[in-house]
């Protein structure tokens, strides 16, 4: 496959590289930079194959994720298989579309291969003397008076049976699988090759474009722009500035300076710009996020409280110690996070969720955050949402086994503060079971030591007495 770039095609210019499949993500995203498609766009210039017959086909194809899927099939047949592949193409039999040649690629047994058959007549004698009732000494006694030609014929249009080169094909009776529905978007993910963020840059590429592309963008204020210079003296920290606006998506004011200056796509700045936002996963959305949202966090055993946190995932990973998990209870524009590891982690049972007959469907473990949600973002959680789910959750459930039951009881906001020798008094009080001897003893050991003993009260003075 001969993969050329875009802008150069377009103006008459051959520039591209050819590539072989079935090929690698990493490998097709090496070529496409080669050839530049990654900032002037690219095509596919033109296609070969070794197999003869299915050209037309593959300039047919939906995208190279479909040769891709093609290529890897047919590398995976053994000699006899490839053979036999060859074959079926030879006599037009699934092979007009990309679907029917993957599909076709796992229906080879849906056929059966006769060899060193050249014509019709070579046909007929196979079949009268290998496949028929009689004898070949009958045959042979015959073969003055039979038209072996026209016999093949009618035993080919019998059975549906077509001539390739030195092979008889005919269908075997098994039943023909669809794989492929020609849908591209069905593709299994195995043999899908380019994605569209294929071509976005990763945290090194993105900086070291960023870096040269702001010295650009300096240099280029400097020169044009007397007030840029008066107002940002320090060429170094400007520059710098610029990088980790360009990094951190924050592109919009150098888009504005650049209009406001006359420049446009068509100028080399304002294009090379364009480029980067392209490739870097620009999100002009991102620009007006605020760098933090205030968020209503709900751990165990604790009562309801409001943390401001960054604004996106690492804020929210680190607040509920892991990989996150949205979910939407409420009919609110809220979002309930929380640690999508959290039933293997074996962290401890939190708040229930109840249904609109107030039974319990669900029990959240571990820490969990409501948010605000807008345009499927994670935003500040409003005040009244945040007055609301605060009162939704202020009650602290606490869960407890009990033989094969678990069993949750509500306790009091002001036990939030308890040591965990204390909660297990609470829970004990609240299952209603009484202290073993081992705890009445420590219990009696700590007030015991709080006591003066007769030896203390004897060595006291006079005075203390």
């Amino acid at each position: 496959m001969y993969l050329v770039n875009q802008k150069k095609y377009e103006q008459n210019e051959d520039y591209g590289e050819w590539l072989s499949l079935p090929t690698t993500p990493e490998r097709l995203r090496e070529v496409l930079q080669i050839v530049g498609g990654d900032r002037d766009g690219w095509l596919i210039g033109d296609i070969e194959s070794h197999i003869y017959g299915i050209s037309d086909a593959l300039h047919m194809c939906d995208g190279l994720n479909e040769l891709n899927f093609l290529a890897a099939k047919i590398e995976a047949l053994n000699t006899d298989e490839y053979d036999s592949f060859q074959a079926l193409i030879e006599v037009n039999e699934h092979c007009d579309t990309m679907a029917e040649l993957i599909n076709l690629t796992g229906n080879l047994d849906c056929y059966e291969f006769q060899p060193n058959i050249a014509d019709y007549e070579d046909l007929g004698k196979w079949d009268l003397y290998e496949r028929s009732e009689f004898t070949r000494s009958m045959v042979e006694a015959l073969e003055d008076y039979i038209d072996f030609e026209s016999y093949g014929h009618d035993v080919a249009r019998g059975e549906g049976g077509k001539l390739a080169e030195y092979c008889y094909v005919f269908p075997s009776g098994s039943e023909f699988y669809e794989e492929y529905n020609g849908d591209p978007d069905t593709i299994p993910d195995e043999y899908v090759v380019y994605t569209p963020d294929l071509l976005n840059l990763d945290p090194d590429e993105k900086l070291a474009w960023a870096i040269p592309l702001a010295i650009s963008l300096d240099s280029f204020f400097r020169e044009f722009d007397s007030g840029y210079a008066a107002q940002h003296p320090d060429i170094s920290a400007q520059q710098e500035l610029l990088c980790d606006s360009l990094v951190d998506g924050k592109i919009a004011a150098i888009d504005k300076r650049l209009s406001d200056m006359g420049q446009t796509e068509q100028d080399a700045l304002p294009s090379e710009l364009a480029d980067f936002k392209r490739l870097s996963g620009y999100d002009p959305e991102t620009e007006n996020l605020p760098e933090t949202m205030k968020v209503l966090v709900v751990a165990p055993r604790q009562p309801p409280f409001i943390k401001e946190i960054p604004s996106g995932l690492e804020g929210l990973t680190d607040t509920v110690g892991g990989p996150i998990s949205a979910i939407y209870p409420f009919r609110d524009p809220v979002a309930l996070i929380c640690n999508d590891e959290d039933r293997n982690m074996g962290l401890e049972l939190n708040r229930a969720l109840y249904n609109g007959m107030g039974q319990v469907y669900d029990v959240i473990p571990g820490t969990f955050v409501i948010a605000g949600v807008n345009d499927d973002c994670f935003t500040t959680l409003p005040e009244d949402m945040i007055e609301k789910y605060s009162r939704r959750f202020q009650t602290i459930e606490v869960y407890a086994q009990v033989g094969n039951r678990t069993v949750m009881f509500q306790v009091p906001q002001d036990t939030a503060e308890l040591s965990d020798q204390c909660w297990d008094s609470v829970i004990r009080d609240k299952l209603g079971q009484k202290p073993s001897i081992r705890e009445k003893l420590a219990a009696a050991k700590e007030e015991c030591a709080g006591k003066p003993t007769p030896e203390r009260i004897h060595n006291r003075s006079e005075h203390e007495l």
